[in-house]
Formats: C-alpha cells, sequence, structure tokens
C-alpha cells in the first residue's frame, strides 16, 4: 500500500459526504466492517482522511494563492467559472460563500475521528499483529494530526470556531450537537494540544519517497508555530473592532486586550519549529544543478528553483494530490506559462500585477520608492539605448526570478525564451485587423509569472507536459521570517537569531543584509514594515500576501488602490510608450471591506443550529 500520498484512493475526494466514506469498500458490500478489514483497507481509509486538505495548486479549488492583488486574470474570464474572480470581485456573501471551507474541513475531522474509533477492528492478513500495532500507532498519530490540522485551517479563514473533539452522532441532540463557537485564543490552545499530542507518535523525518507528504513531528510543530504568530497578530489580538463579536450567552470570540506576550510565544514557538527543522536536515534551498560563478546569477537561480525543485531540503511540507499533469487546464502552470509558444489552448490567463512587481527591492536590498541611487521617478521610461522600462532594471535577484516582462528571459522548456508581450507579439495580446482581441487568453497586466513555473515543463508547438512538484504547504523559509517578525514586533528590535534568520533569506538572494541596506538604527515600525516586507516579497505567489495582509489588519487600506481594478501595464497598447504606461485594469478589481477579514460561514449552518453566530459583516 506504499504508494506517494495524496494521489492515493481516488474515491476520496473532497464531495465526499459523511455519509458516503464507504466508497472506498466494494459497491457489494457497503459496511463500516469492510472499510476496516484488514491492514490494507484500514490505511486505504486512512488516506481517505488526507483527501480533504484544501488543493493548494488548484485554481479553481484553491482559497489563497490566486485571491489576493500579487495576480490577475485574463480580461475575458468569467467569474462565474473562476472562484478566485468571485472573491477578488466581492461577488460572494453568507448565502453563496463560494468556497465552503467550513464544510469541507469539518467532514475531513468527523472523517479523521471514524478511523481513530474503528481501525482497532481490523486483523492484519499481511503482516504480523507486533508489526500491525506498530503501524496503528502511526496511523493514530496522523489522524490526530489531521483533526489539528482541519481545525487550523478553519480558524485561519474564520477566526472562531467550533471545537470537535469527538464524532458526534448523526442523530445527536442538544448541546453536543449544537455546538457554539470558542472564544479565538481557547481554539489556539486546543488546537496546539492536538498537535502535540499527535507529534508524540509521529516521525521525525520521512525517508521512504513513496510516504513524501505524509505528516511529521516537524510539521506538526511548524504550522503551531506559524499559527501563535497570527494569534500574535493585530487581527486577532486586542482587536477592539470585534467588541461586539459574541455568542448568545455573551462569551467574547476575540480578545479585547492586546497582549504583547503573545508575540514572545510566538518568537519561542517558531525557534523551536526552526531547531527541530534544521535537526532533521532542512535548510534553505540552494540551487546547485549547474556550477555558478556569478553571485547575482546564483541568487537568481537558488530563488528561481526554490519553489519548484521537488521534495527539496527547504521543504518541510508539500502538497501533490492535484496532478496537473492529469487535470492541467486547472493547474497553477497551465494558467499562468505565457500564451504564444503552442496553439492550443494558448492560455496564459494569470499573469503578475504591477503592485507585485513594484514591491521588488532595488539590487541594493531597499524598496524602489526609498532608494535614492534608483530613478522611481522615471521608472516608466526607457533608457536610451535599451528596449524595456527603468522599472525592469537594477532590481534584486528575485525580481528577475520570480517574474516575466516584456524583452526579459524565461527559463521553459529547458532553455531560455525572450518574452515578446506587446501586441500582435508572441506572447502578447492577439490582433485581429490590428485591434487587440480581449476575448482570448493572454497576460493582461503585461507582465508574465516565472516563481511556481517549472524551467523543465515542456511548451512546444504541439503539447504542454507539465513537470510537477509538491506545491509548498510550508517551508524553512517562511519559519525564519515567522521568527523575525514575532522578534520585530516583540522587542522593536531583532535579537540575534532574528537578524541571522532575515539576514539568510536577503543573502540566499543575493541582497546585502539587512542592517547594511537600512542602516544599523533600523528599529520600531520601521523595522516592522520592513520585515513585512521582506515577508511580501520572498513569499510571493505562495498563499501567504492575502492571509499577511488580513492578520496585519492592513488589508482594507492596502487593496483601496485596487478597487477600480488592479494595476498593470496596458498590454493594449499598440505603441510601446502606450503599452508602458500603467492604469488600473478595468474589469479587474479587488475589492476588500472590513467583512472581509473573516469568511462567511454558510447561512444554512447558522439555521440549523442557533448557538452558530456569524462572523461580523456577513
Amino acid at each position: 500500500m506504499k504508494k506517494k500520498l495524496l494521489v492515493l484512493i481516488a474515491a476520496a475526494t473532497l464531495t465526499l459526504s459523511s455519509c458516503n466514506y464507504l466508497e472506498i469498500v466494494p459497491d457489494d458490500a457497503p459496511r463500516i466492517e469492510d472499510a476496516f478489514r484488514n491492514e490494507q483497507t484500514s490505511e486505504g481509509f486512512l488516506y481517505s482522511c488526507y483527501s480533504f486538505i484544501p488543493r493548494y495548486n488548484d485554481a479553481r479549488t484553491n482559497f489563497s494563492w490566486i485571491m489576493g492583488n500579487e495576480t490577475v486574470a485574463s480580461y475575458h474570464w468569467g467569474s462565474q467559472y473562476f472562484s478566485f474572480l468571485r472573491i477578488q470581485q466581492a461577488e460572494y456573501s453568507a448565502a453563496t460563500p463560494v468556497l465552503d471551507i467550513w464544510q469541507a474541513c469539518y467532514k475531513g475531522i468527523r472523517q479523521s475521528f471514524l478511523f481513530l474509533e474503528n481501525v482497532d477492528k481490523a486483523t492484519p492478513i499481511a503482516i504480523s499483529s507486533e508489526e500491525f500495532e506498530t503501524k496503528k500507532k502511526l496511523w493514530k498519530a496522523e489522524a490526530k494530526f489531521l483533526i489539528a490540522y482541519y481545525h487550523y485551517v478553519l480558524l485561519q479563514n474564520y477566526g472562531p470556531i467550533v471545537i470537535v473533539d469527538k464524532t458526534i452522532p448523526t442523530d445527536a441532540t442538544g448541546e453536543d450537537f449544537y455546538r457554539p463557537r470558542r472564544p479565538y485564543d481557547e481554539c489556539v490552545e486546543y488546537i496546539a494540544k492536538s498537535f502535540d499530542e499527535a507529534s508524540v507518535d509521529l516521525p521525525t523525518i520521512i525517508s521512504a519517497r513513496g510516504d513524501f507528504g505524509r505528516v511529521t513531528k516537524v510539521i506538526a510543530q511548524a504550522l503551531k508555530a506559524r499559527m501563535y504568530l497570527y494569534a500574535a497578530s493585530p487581527l486577532f489580538n486586542g482587536n477592539t473592532d470585534y467588541a461586539d463579536f459574541k455568542n448568545p450567552d455573551g462569551t467574547q470570540l476575540i480578545s479585547q486586550t492586546f497582549d504583547k506576550e503573545k508575540w514572545k510565544k510566538a518568537m519561542d514557538e517558531n525557534k523551536k519549529a526552526i531547531e527541530m527543522a534544521e535537526s532533521a536536515g532542512n535548510k534553505l534551498y540552494v540551487y546547485d544543478k549547474t556550477v555558478v560563478t556569478d553571485p547575482f546569477k546564483q541568487a537568481v537561480l537558488n530563488t528561481r528553483w526554490q519553489m519548484v525543485d521537488p521534495w527539496n531540503s527547504e521543504l518541510i511540507w508539500g502538497y501533490s494530490n492535484f496532478k496537473e499533469e492529469a487535470q492541467a487546464q486547472y493547474s497553477f502552470q497551465t494558467l499562468a506559462i505565457p500564451r504564444g509558444w503552442r496553439p492550443n489552448p494558448p492560455v496564459g490567463g494569470v499573469g503578475a500585477t504591477l503592485d507585485a512587481v513594484e514591491l521588488f527591492y532595488s539590487k541594493n536590498g531597499l524598496p524602489g520608492e526609498s532608494d535614492p541611487n534608483y530613478d522611481w521617478k522615471n521608472r516608466f521610461t526607457i533608457a536610451t539605448g535599451d528596449e524595456t522600462i527603468r522599472l525592469h532594471r537594477n532590481r534584486e535577484p528575485r525580481f528577475y526570478a520570480y517574474i516575466g516582462f516584456d524583452r526579459g528571459d524565461y527559463e521553459i522548456n529547458n532553455e531560455t525564451r525572450q518574452l515578446k508581450l506587446r501586441p500582435g507579439e508572441t506572447n502578447g495580446v492577439t490582433l485581429s485587423n490590428g485591434v487587440p482581441r480581449n476575448d482570448i487568453d493572454h497576460l493582461y497586466s503585461g507582465y508574465a509569472i516565472k516563481k511556481g513555473i517549472h524551467p523543465s515543463t515542456s511548451v512546444t508547438t504541439n503539447a504542454l507536459a507539465i513537470t510537477a512538484y509538491p506545491f509548498p504547504i510550508i517551508r524553512l523559509g517562511e519559519l525564519y521570517l515567522n521568527y523575525a517578525e514575532a522578534a520585530a514586533n516583540y522587542l522593536g528590535s531583532l535579537d540575534a537569531d532574528g537578524s541571522k534568520y532575515i539576514n539568510a533569506i536577503r543573502k540566499r538572494a543575493g541582497i546585502p543584509n539587512l542592517e547594511v541596506s537600512y542602516g544599523s538604527n533600523l528599529s520600531g515600525t520601521a523595522l516592522v514594515n520592513a520585515v513585512k516586507r521582506e515577508r511580501l516579497i520572498e513569499m510571493m505567489f505562495e498563499g501567504h500576501s492575502l492571509y499577511d495582509r488580513k492578520r496585519w489588519k492592513t488589508a482594507v487600506e492596502d487593496y483601496a488602490v485596487n478597487k477600480t481594478g488592479m494595476r498593470g501595464l496596458n498590454a493594449q497598447g499598440n505603441t510601446i510608450a502606450a503599452f508602458y504606461t500603467p492604469r488600473n485594469l478595468p474589469g479587474r478589481p479587488l475589492i476588500f471591506d472590513a467583512k472581509q477579514y473573516l469568511a462567511p460561514i454558510n447561512v444554512n449552518y447558522i439555521k440549523i443550529n442557533s448557538s452558530l453566530v456569524q462572523n461580523p459583516g456577513w
């Protein structure tokens, strides 16, 4: 039964209800006993518990990497076909939440409890009883982890949640069935305790490649550490905007008192996670496939390959259930690879926004707008003898690793190609009688995405063969940034560890240390903002930006400029000057109001459970 995790049990999909989990057993024997006949069917049931993990690299159901203002879709795509467009454009409500994370996660919790309650009924047929007991000990730990994990995902999206600590019978009544939401801090502690209990019997590392993706002690601690960072953040730490957010009995669901010590807790938990990960062999990824002598090129390759090199040393937990090669039309790579290099379909429908492009530092490791040696004012003009705008020159290595720009390089098909993104050109908008056709897939912002696109993915005139990799759920670099952010907020400065961690990220990225770029007196709010900027750049296109801006409680302000359209170049501009003119893109707004800090709970669940209160504003 050892197969690559999260690719097993095709019947166990996110559409499973709490009653049809028996799809994993023969149709002529639909009984719970058959699901736990022996060690093989029992392990199959465990895999079905994993199947409720969100599909991180599926554009139709993903709720993180494609929802903020880092990416923008082709002009003609309709929101009725893509959930991320409905989220970006605020076309959702409690009656139609679009992505029902609430239901999916509670199904996963129920499935995992069913496993725990029934696995001891199984009798081994191909292994000894002693071997089976050893396997069951590990499997139970995995199921306990998944219960904690699904609670964590709920907490991340909804804030205070209903804690489920056992299987609730379908015929249950009273308080056992109609459970209220618990205060946010109580949820945090329950989930942390659950991760800890699972960790006792989880392995530290997974050595068998066929088991990559299964959970470990390090994964449990890493997610717990991230959760404590969220708990210390302004959205959940003394947020008086939620003063009236209470249960029917008056229980306050978000603490109204700021507690600085939560930042210390986040420091400690992330330090523990880092030490565990490094002891298990995790380290920042460095490209070593070829010999590179140019430090700048080395930094570009480090950050170009960091996300896509499968199961590399930096990856703590990766997701590989959604198979890009089998369902390519909905995958990250297919949607983002520029059009023009293959005829059918052209795709190239998701590109980077100008907001994302402008985030990157200059080559001096400073924001372009505050670097006195960078010509920010004239960034949309072309220098004499050049063929692209100043904004694309003298930037940090991550810019060239993450972003594809007009007349810039794009690594694909194990070769380097030049992007030509102007109307009528290879990768630009198709022309019809000299007029741009907005009804065909195109990079509406005038920018392509390189990060997350495997350089070995094959794109020819008649075929697309995607080189798949596990999408990073959490990696060591994030833990380094988690610690630095917590330290900056708690101490007002960076301690030795905080400096070490953030400068390790910057060194790998090929830019000067923080104190070299910003000066040795960086502290307080300026330091916190610098650490945030580092995080937004380093973690771009990995699903963190929207969540980070929410927990920082800055999303309303940050996205205000996007209400009339996310920002990009004028990809339909028929002259060079017109093409390089920045604008808010018509038909592609990002609308974010205060109620959207927490996702709406489906109104039908509120109707069923009178103890369940809705999130504020919905």
